[in-house]
Parts: structure tokens; C-alpha cells; sequence
């Protein structure tokens, strides 16, 4: 991709690779473009990403387990990557760990699983949870008390 300027790709900002991309007209190129560090999505599954997380790595297992309300022996099955967990699963680990919206948001997406979506009733109530740094608990009755199912 000698072609393209020598960017270095783990400087670059999305808008900057989609340039970038754009300039590939070659397979050989697109390997070029795929091999480079520093430039895909980050981490392959939620549990790698979550586990990378200062947060995360911050907190004890024991306690983000405690705080996301998920069985034990499920969450950590969860954490070691053995389940891939489900939307409610991963807001709650996400509350449990205190992540932002953004985080939160990343983490459902790389999941596989939909965004918030601050036009959905439970969304919002969820988003509101986020940003004012609820527990999963408080979160709960929250969502209780707007009458939508809990996580």
C-alpha cells in the first residue's frame, strides 16, 4: 500500500481508514490493509473487550459478578468467553462495572447484540440508568416502576 502516503494506521481516525480503504483497488492491498495493526475493531468478543477494560480490570470478579446479578456460575462462564451472553446480560455486567454509555454501547456491538435506542421506552430508561451511574439493582427498579421487564 505504498500507494496511499505511508499512513500509519493505529494514528488514524475512522474517516481517515475509510480513506484509506476507498484507495485499495487491489486484493493484495486489502491484505495490506487487513495485516496492519492497529486498525480493526479492537477486540474479537464481548468477553475479550470487557475483560480489557480499566474498569473491569479494576474491580474484583467476585464483586462484578455480585453487582450484575447473573448466576455465578453462568457469569463466569460469561467472563472466560465459554457463553456468549445476551443483551440484558451484557447491560448488566456493563452496570456492574460502571461503564459509560459509550463503553456500554461498544459492547453491544462487538456482542453482536442492538444498541441502546433512545426512541424505545426501555432504551431510554436504560440510557438514563447509564448516565447517572445506577446498579444493576437500582436499575431494576427502575425499570420496575415504568412498569418494562427488569434486566
Amino acid at each position: 500500500m505504498s500507494d496511499l502516503g505511508g499512513f500509519s494506521m493505529e494514528q488514524g481516525t475512522t474517516r481517515e481508514l475509510e480513506k484509506i480503504l476507498n484507495a485499495v483497488h487491489s486484493e493484495s492491498d486489502l491484505e495490506d490493509y487487513l495485516r496492519a495493526p492497529g486498525h480493526m475493531a479492537g477486540a474479537g468478543s464481548f468477553a475479550e473487550y470487557y475483560g480489557d477494560l480499566p474498569q473491569v480490570q479494576a474491580a474484583k470478579r467476585a464483586d462484578l459478578v455480585q453487582s450484575s446479578g447473573i448466576e455465578r456460575t453462568y457469569c463466569y462462564q460469561i467472563l472466560s468467553g465459554r457463553k456468549a451472553p445476551g443483551r440484558d446480560k451484557i447491560l448488566a455486567l456493563c452496570l456492574a462495572a460502571g461503564l459509560p454509555l459509550k463503553e456500554t454501547q461498544r459492547a453491544l456491538e462487538i456482542a453482536g447484540e442492538a444498541a441502546l435506542y433512545s426512541r424505545n421506552r426501555r432504551d431510554a430508561i436504560l440510557i438514563y440508568s447509564i448516565n447517572h451511574h445506577f446498579t444493576r439493582m437500582q436499575t431494576d427498579e427502575l425499570l420496575e416502576q415504568f412498569e418494562e421487564h427488569s434486566l
